[in-house]
């Protein structure tokens, strides 16, 4: 049964947590919705999709830099606590984000313009490193073990605002503007926005409380010397169970959500303003259903309804890109609209399945690694991959070949994943091996 202070807990944790994620999504959403834009402004080429590849290219090297980041923000946070390593990356993170409103373009310096564009997405990426991962964590040890899946799935409900607030400002300004002001000053709106967003969320993150796994550490001198060599050497297994769980998810939610104005503009005879009022509708939807879907594994457990999204992306993803390749604009939404129920069914349990691999004295600083690894690695390349496969293919339904690869090869580890949900936090540290403690106390705060 939950108590009301157990419910109030994760209210707050929700609110003020959070409010970090949906910055860095809103980051990660304009990047990709802007990219026919920048790619084009900074990175000028003849060929339109050597433009996005060049400019995807970036936004992968951005997510190696996060599994760095993710490194040191979860040392941070093992180390002296949640809150502080939270603070410090909205704080850093939103500062590349502001910056980039102001850059010169390639036609204004030359070679320093995709230089310093890609300094920021670096610095951006390393910032971030341990923002989502974090926020995974604190609501995960923050939430009722019965009601864990749905409270951790409020991350995809933070990260889908994120994104559907990059989503409607580019609508607006793609609708209002003429393609010469977006490519003037437009995209750069986008961008000085974030900056203030961000300003915004660290005031709120500096409100949050601090976990009560880790203060219980704290309490009993039991917080970890060394949380990275822990990770590696003694969650091995859980550390690269994570990354895959992470991975596929991007891999999906990039080929289903992110790249689709990029495959509707370019290859279809859908206009790109169309294209992104029907991203931005399934971004609606996406932010505030999800956690209703990762709440469905509370029910019926973990492992069963990813084993169900992973099926259902098996069987109906390639029909389901064949659809929107279609000239009815009704159509291309309902074929969009079956890829999102299984994106949601997917990416809102696997949230709460991703923090629960780890006991408390290290799962920032694995889930950090696991889950940036993952994504670099593999969500972090789709857009890539994805534009590559249309090249090579030359059909916009090419990137449904990688996501039914991929899902074919993930389902054996889902259906041999450990079931945890309903587990305490005390349940979930049991079986796995005690860190190294310093001796010395660690301050809270």
């Amino acid at each position: 049964m939950t108590t009301t202070a157990e419910r109030l807990r994760a209210r707050k944790s929700i609110l003020y947590g959070s409010a970090g994620t949906i910055v860095e999504w809103y980051d990660y959403g304009l990047y990709l919705y802007l990219l026919k834009v920048t790619s084009e402004l900074f990175f000028p080429s003849d060929n339109p999709i050597l433009s996005a590849m060049a400019s995807l290219g970036v936004f992968a090297a951005g997510s190696v830099m996060r599994v760095v980041g993710g490194v040191f923000s979860g040392r941070i946070g093992d180390r002296f606590g949640r809150k502080k390593a939270l603070v410090m990356s909205i704080l850093f993170m939103s500062i590349p984000l502001g910056l980039t409103a102001f850059l010169p373009t390639y036609a204004m310096i030359g070679i320093w313009a995709p230089i310093l564009f890609t300094i920021m997405r670096l610095l951006q990426g390393f910032s971030a490193g341990g923002e989502y991962s974090g926020t995974i964590v604190q609501l995960v040890e923050q939430a009722p073990p019965n009601r864990r899946g749905f409270v951790a799935g409020t991350a995809v409900f933070t990260s889908g605002i994120g994104i559907l607030l990059a989503s409607l400002l580019v609508t607006i300004l793609t609708t209002w503007l003429s393609p010469e002001a977006m490519s003037s000053w437009g995209w750069r709106v986008g961008y000085l926005v974030g900056g203030v967003l961000g300003l915004f969320a660290l005031i709120m993150r500096r409100n949050m409380d601090e976990t009560v796994a880790f203060e219980a550490e704290v309490e009993t001198n039991e917080v970890p010397a060394h949380p990275f060599r822990f990770a590696i050497t003694k969650l091995p297994g859980a550390v690269t169970v994570a990354a895959i769980l992470a991975g596929y998810g991007g891999i999906l939610y990039y080929l289903v959500i992110g790249l689709l104005p990029t495959i509707l503009d370019s290859m279809t005879e859908v206009q790109s303003d169309v294209a992104l009022w029907v991203t931005t509708s399934m971004t609606i939807v996406y932010a505030f259903a999800t956690p209703f879907f990762a709440g469905v594994s509370d029910r019926y457990g973990r492992r069963r309804t990813l084993v169900w999204a992973t099926i259902g992306f098996i069987v109906l993803s390639v029909p389901m890109f064949l659809l929107m390749t279609h000239d009815g604009i009704i159509i291309v939404g309902m074929a969009g609209y079956v890829l999102l129920a299984l994106l949601m069914l997917y990416t809102g349990p696997v949230v709460a399945a991703v923090g629960e691999q780890f006991p408390s004295q290290a799962r920032y600083t694995a889930l950090a690694t696991g889950y940036n690894l993952g994504n670099a690695i593999l969500g972090g390349t789709a857009p890539l991959i994805g534009t590559a496969l249309i090249a090579w293919f030359d059909t916009p339904i090419a990137p449904s070949y990688y996501i039914v690869v991929v899902s074919i090869i993930v389902l054996p580890m889902l259906l041999r994943l450990r079931e945890t949900s309903g587990m305490s936090l005390t349940e979930l540290d049991e079986g796995h091996p005690r860190a190294e403690t310093e001796a010395r106390p660690v301050v809270k705060g």
